[in-house]
């Protein structure tokens, strides 16, 4: 089987998720990647062995628009991928070129991965969903990382007997590709809790800086939110609280490695989720992951054995959570490392890879049916 993999996003987790999945399923069949010209991942691309073309991308609204439009170019991209012959076609994650580009590519299969089964809020989000759900209603197969939301897919226009679920793969792709840092102690000064990932209202960052004030007037610890977004709502409380370090712009690839190796706790005080990235890379750092009770979440995370669990919104739980992890550094650790054997047994890539190639071998057959 020869499999194409069709990922056009710039930078963001697509990147990492593309290339370990392209570098486990060449063990079971012969692939290639369309990459972004611009793509942050591709130095590791560079380095494999792996076949990939680069094509030219948007950077604007006014530039993903016209993309959108010139058909010309989407038949120049599509003639590209097709030149190469595949079988089916993989779309790690959606990219706002997928329903035009698939539209170019109907005679082929297409599997397509959905993140999000239920859109984040937000107006530039309605046109994303908008886009995706053209995207979804095309696919021959979709794929979910979360069983809770088949229901969700299926009011997307997805087919249910064409849905294949599988877990979100470990993230140890920003260890190897790591620059070298200076040495962080074996024993901190102080517990450091890290927040990563891009800030919006629905992340509930207002609700883990209220938690850390409580903590922080009983306990000696730091807090890192790090990443792009509007801090705006929440600088005044940024402000009051001591020991709170803000990285308010995007984390490059290189220097993701360095925050998780600072950090003790990886906090994901969601208000909504679909499932999380950022728990997948703490896994691999066999790093305590305190999350809430939101979206596919729990089935990431087994409460008091995996992780810590609290309910979305409560600042008295999310407190006491990461109160319970500072008196008792040996569970946090226990936490951790068990967070990790899980990924390691349930989410490697290697499995990964396994079960998406046999729902590609499902994607030629039902088109060919």
């Amino acid at each position: 089987m020869r499999i194409g993999i069709i990922y056009l996003g710039r930078r963001g987790s697509g990147g990492p998720i593309s290339f370990e999945l392209a570098r486990h399923l060449s063990k079971y069949a012969d692939v290639f990647a369309a990459l972004a010209q611009q793509s942050e991942s591709l130095s590791a691309w560079q380095a494999s062995s792996l076949e990939w073309f680069a094509v030219p991308t948007y950077r604007s609204l006014t530039g993903a628009i016209w993309s959108w439009l010139d058909q010309a170019g989407l038949r120049r991209l599509a003639g590209m991928i097709r030149q190469r012959q595949p079988d089916v076609l993989v779309y790690p994650m959606f990219y706002t070129l997928n329903p035009f580009l698939q539209r170019c590519l109907d005679d082929l299969p297409s599997l397509v991965a959905v993140h999000d089964p239920i859109p984040h809020p937000g107006a530039a989000d309605r046109v994303y969903r908008w886009l995706e759900d053209r995207s979804i209603r095309q696919a021959t197969r979709c794929l979910v990382f979360s069983r809770c939301f088949s229901e969700d897919l299926r009011l997307r226009g997805a087919d249910p007997q064409r849905v294949d679920y599988i877990p979100h793969g470990v993230l140890d792709y920003y260890q190897r590709i790591s620059q070298p840092h200076p040495p962080i102690p074996e024993t901190p000064a102080e517990t450091t809790l890290l927040f990563f990932g891009r800030i919006t209202a629905y992340k509930g960052v207002d609700v883990l800086l209220e938690a850390f004030r409580e903590v922080s007037i009983r306990y000696k610890a730091r807090l890192i939110i790090a990443g792009a977004g509007d801090i705006r709502p929440y600088r005044q409380l940024i402000q009051e609280i001591p020991g709170v370090e803000l990285i308010n712009r995007w984390i490059n690839e290189s220097e993701v490695d360095g925050l998780f190796r600072r950090a003790q706790i990886v906090v994901l005080p969601y208000i909504s989720a679909s499932q999380s990235g950022v728990l997948a890379i703490a896994a691999s750092y066999a790093l305590p992951v305190i999350a809430t009770r939101t979206g596919g979440i729990p089935e990431q995370i087994t409460s008091g054995e995996t992780g810590m669990l609290v309910d979305p919104g409560s600042i008295e739980q999310l407190a006491g959570a990461i109160e319970l992890l500072l008196d008792q550094p040996q569970t946090a650790a226990a936490l951790g490392e068990n967070l990790a054997r899980e990924h390691a047994a349930k989410r490697s890539w290697s499995s990964i890879a396994e079960k998406v190639y046999a729902a590609c071998e499902r994607a030629i057959q039902d088109f060919r049916s």
